[in-house]
């Protein structure tokens, strides 16, 4: 009767340590960029995600302007994810986000000529601040085989701060269309 409940143990040990060395195997890190909003603006949207569990992430996502011929945008948004889908952490996601925005934003004092009739630039004054907000997306991500990543979200956000001396719209925006590699 020994011999046989040593051996069930055995077996029944093995059976445990193997489910958790797949456990412990599963990739818990998401890198993913935009390639749609680099061409079409240019922005640079990249994100980094960390999978706490199976329907749990966190992360932080990066949206850049790089055409320097526009007003300066850079938003950096901290992200919590609750995920619905069979998979790990994957299929469609619920996700909160604090939105850190700066923008550069130059403003023009205009005044009118009345001897000549038109308006003239006296002075340029350039405003740099930062927002803080809160905000709330919606999205999706399918992992592939070779651990490919797709992504498809969008969130609006509430942005907070003095908004008559800066000139900010009150509302900003988070989406991605990315392609990445979960590792």
């Amino acid at each position: 009767m020994k011999k046989i409940l040593l051996g069930l143990s055995l077996i029944f040990g093995t059976f445990v340590s193997k489910a958790q060395e797949t456990a412990e195997k599963q990739r818990k890190n998401d890198i993913l960029a935009d390639p749609i909003l680099l061409i079409a603006i240019p922005l640079a949207n990249v994100s980094y995600e960390r999978l706490i569990s199976e329907n749990k992430g966190i992360g932080i996502n990066a949206m850049i302007n790089l055409d320097r011929k526009t007003d300066r945008f850079t938003q950096f948004s901290a992200f919590y994810r609750m995920y619905f889908g069979k998979k790990y952490a994957s299929g469609f996601f619920l996700e909160g986000f604090i939105p850190v925005t700066t923008e550069a934003n130059d403003i023009y004092t205009y005044n009118y000529d009345d001897i000549n009739g038109y308006y003239y630039t006296t002075s340029i004054k350039r405003s740099n601040f930062t927002t803080v907000g809160i905000g709330f997306g919606v999205g999706g991500k399918w992992v592939m085989k070779n651990n490919l990543v797709i992504e498809a979200s969008g969130g609006i956000a509430r942005r907070f701060g003095d908004r008559d001396k800066h000139y900010f719209e009150e509302v900003t925006g988070k989406i991605m269309g990315g392609i990445g590699y979960r590792f």
